[in-house]
């Protein structure tokens, strides 16, 4: 038996009735200065499908546009793909935006890489490319 309920069953046996008892351990102040704040609880994103109306927000078609050089007509080619395959997935998560953005940056370098791979010059020719140094004139010292 702890404390806290010997306390109380000698008060409930002194009379004291159940609304008049005081705790056993006093309740202390918190100080001001050493406290530890309280956790600001939030509402998160709820988990559900992918919504029928689905658009990438504002700030999603900027981030890609700024920091990726990414044009809005693959964006928008990718919004297709995007709600066609979650549609039917039927799956339910918690940041579609975020899930979108990841997608289209994903598909950009990929999309990339496979036309930097689809030269019509065969290896040979990329290695002996000198189109590089065209109209390149070195300075002539005896002048």
């Amino acid at each position: 038996m702890t404390d806290e309920n010997k306390h109380y069953i000698r008060q409930r046996n002194a009379g004291a009735l159940p609304w008049e008892i005081e705790s056993a351990t006093p309740k202390q102040e918190e100080h001001p200065v050493f406290s530890q704040p309280q956790p600001v609880i939030r509402e998160g994103a709820r988990v559900q499908p992918l919504p029928e109306d689905f658009a990438p927000s504002r700030e999603i078609l900027e981030f890609l546009q700024a920091h990726h050089g990414i044009p809005l007509d693959f964006i928008a080619t990718q919004l297709i793909d995007f709600k066609l395959y979650w549609h039917e997935t039927g799956e339910a998560r918690k940041a579609w935006q975020n899930k979108f953005k990841s997608h289209v940056i994903y598909q950009w370098k990929r999309n990339q890489s496979e036309t930097g791979q689809r030269s019509h010059q065969s290896t040979a020719e990329k290695l002996t490319d000198r189109s590089w140094d065209e109209g390149f004139q070195f300075e002539d010292g005896d002048e």
